[in-house]
């Protein structure tokens, strides 16, 4: 059976953290209505909408919270959230700090999800939730039994990343000494638990992938539809002349490379655009997702994922121009940081939807968009850029150190002043571009909804 793991954007967070912790020191509560997320491997439940429960409605005390169920999970209530389907988590306080749930939280749980699950009768999931002073949260699912089952993540997606596990790891060995010396132990045994996505695994993505395997990350899910030739030898890491000469499936070709470094990074590897329902289950499972794709489709399905499941999203990117004469008019290293409530790649105009619309029609009728083409009616699709290794390293290193600040904070600025960085080799500077806050109103379309989203329902239409 599926685990569950939670995600909340960080407004939302902390809406509920002014709510269930209001200074008075005594305990309150919460329920959350979750949106679906259907993994490989976990259920994940997208928090959709907060109802906060009248602190003067409930029975509050410094080690104990009650309020009458009826009033606020109402037959309307549950029948809403049925047709929606919706599942529900309750979350409160525990101001004291305890880090554990009472046996009094047992049984309250037990005598409300038994319930709440025979009324919805389908078997999803539905849970409970605390939520410590740090804002930190730990949550469980409970069955029509009462089992408790603990979610393996709760995640908090803004311009900072919150993320709290429930896997305990194994003792350190010698190559974690130097991170932990670096980031401390906590970031280490967050990486060492995380899933990664990475999407296009050539020049800025092989390099993405060996960043991530040297600092220890637990599990990595590699999406790519192409083959390794000897063109890509100029700039994939850990390629080789005969992975070339025979073809291999780039995903094959990083995994083996990821094998013999011998640091037990768990793989998973699929062979296809992020479009198909293999890739897509599998980075809904993912804590973090890389984009590492030149396409205006893959970037566009990248956007629209991440808003939808609420998944922290680095897309990596290098623009070269040649000036025609042997020199180089341009070369810029490029790093976005997209999260739902801020802005997206489309509004940042990393794509428009017309060329999206022109690679779809290129991709599926070549017929057709080269006679739409003709006539003006589909935008031209680019061809493949220069590749230059250093320009490549540059973007991926500034993607990682990105994604490591946003988890660890170390910054002394806001992280929200880094949404996009961008290095200009050619001119000989860096620069860096808040994050307006301001996601295309498609993106908002999308934002939470998880399973419910068009891209699950009709992934291949970009009309």
């Amino acid at each position: 059976m599926k685990t569950a793991i939670m995600a909340m954007t960080e407004r939302r967070h902390k809406a509920i953290f002014n709510h269930l912790f209001p200074a008075d020191g005594l305990e309150a509560a919460a329920i959350l209505l979750c949106n679906q997320g259907t993994g490989t491997l976990h259920h994940r439940l997208i928090v959709a909408d907060i109802l906060s429960l009248p602190h003067h409605h409930s029975t509050r005390r410094r080690d104990f919270v009650s309020w009458p169920f009826g009033d606020y999970l109402s037959p309307d209530k549950i029948s809403d959230a049925d047709r929606q389907r919706q599942s529900i988590v309750t979350i409160h306080s525990h101001p004291n700090g305890h880090d554990k749930f009472s046996r009094v939280d047992d049984r309250n749980d037990r005598e409300l999800f038994v319930s709440i699950g025979n009324w919805f009768d389908d078997g999803r999931l539905n849970g409970s939730a605390i939520m410590l002073p740090d804002g930190s949260i730990k949550a469980r699912t409970v069955d029509v039994r009462g089992k408790f089952t603990g979610m393996a993540t709760v995640s908090v997606v803004g311009d900072n990343i919150h993320i709290w596990k429930q896997l305990r790891q194994k003792k350190q060995t010698t190559y974690h000494g130097k991170l932990s010396q670096t980031f401390g132990r906590g970031t280490l045994e967050l990486l060492r638990s995380m899933r990664v996505g990475v999407v296009g695994c050539s020049g800025t993505g092989s390099i993405i992938v060996e960043l991530l395997v040297r600092n220890c990350v637990r599990e990595l899910v590699i999406v790519d539809n192409d083959v390794v030739e000897e063109k890509n030898l100029n700039r994939i890491v850990n390629s080789t002349m005969s992975t070339a000469r025979k073809k291999w499936p780039k995903v094959s070709a990083i995994r083996q490379a990821i094998r013999r470094i011998g640091m037990n990074t768990k793989v998973v590897t699929v062979q296809g655009l992020t479009d198909s329902p293999e890739a897509l289950k599998a980075l809904v499972d993912c804590d973090v997702i890389f984009g590492c794709v030149d396409s205006a489709f893959g970037r566009y399905h990248l956007d629209c994922l991440a808003s939808a499941y609420l998944i922290p999203y680095f897309d990596v990117g290098v623009h070269i121009e040649a000036d025609g004469k042997g020199g180089i008019a341009a070369a810029d290293a490029v790093s976005h940081y997209i999260h739902p409530e801020g802005d997206s790649l489309l509004s940042r105009g990393t794509y428009t939807m017309e060329q999206v619309t022109a690679e779809n029609w290129q991709r599926t009728d070549p017929a057709y968009y080269q006679q739409q083409h003709m006539a003006g009616y589909l935008a031209t699709v680019g061809e493949e850029q220069p590749a230059v290794m250093s320009v490549n390293m540059q973007a991926a290193c500034m993607a990682f150190n990105d994604f490591m600040a946003r988890i660890h904070h170390y910054r002394f600025d806001d992280n929200r002043a880094f949404g996009n960085q961008r290095f200009r080799l050619v001119h000989g500077h860096y620069e860096s571009t808040a994050d307006n806050e301001s996601p295309h109103p498609l993106m908002k379309k999308y934002m939470g909804t998880g399973d419910g989203s068009l891209l699950v329902k009709n992934n291949t239409s970009h009309d």
